[in-house]
């Protein structure tokens, strides 16, 4: 099993029981279940192809493409936001979310062992195989599992 896998299928579970409701991130304006339910959306697009390849996309796409092989290191972007821009949340309780980004997870890992060769789509990522995903993954989960101090250090 791959470093990354062990983390997201095994180290991750168990840090989220650490996570509380009414926990304060260390910076950001997520909330705890926002962040949970930003992680599922993330993972469960990754499964899926949104389109085909635009080559108008093409520049910003080959961006991200860097982004993630040059490890897929996240910074805090400070922006004029305020927690009324939060998107919705989709679930009712914080303990209907938590479990869902499990499912994700587990759900990406079954979809590549079944099609090895898929290659997502998104108009923003671009097009990217399994590698990448779970190198992206591995990375924007910590990056939020730190934003709420439920890793000690980030990268």
């Amino acid at each position: 099993m791959s470093t990354k896998k062990e983390f997201l299928t095994e180290t991750v579970p168990t840090l989220l029981k650490d996570l509380k409701e009414d926990q304060e991130p260390q910076f950001g304006l997520m909330t705890p279940q926002h962040m949970i339910e930003h992680l599922t959306s993330i993972i469960k697009s990754s499964v899926k192809r949104y389109g085909e390849p635009d080559p108008a996309m093409a520049e910003r796409q080959a961006g991200f493409k860097r982004f993630i092989h040059k490890g897929a290191v996240f910074k805090h972007r400070p922006s004029d936001k305020t927690k009324a821009d939060l998107p919705k949340l989709k679930y009712d309780a914080f303990g209907e979310a938590v479990p869902q980004i499990m499912v994700a997870i587990e759900r990406f890992y079954n979809h590549y062992e079944q099609n090895p060769g898929f290659k997502a789509y998104h108009n923003f990522m671009g097009e990217l195989d399994f590698g990448e995903l779970e190198q992206f993954h591995y990375q924007h989960v910590r990056f939020h599992l730190w934003q709420f101090g439920l890793l000690a250090e980030y990268p």
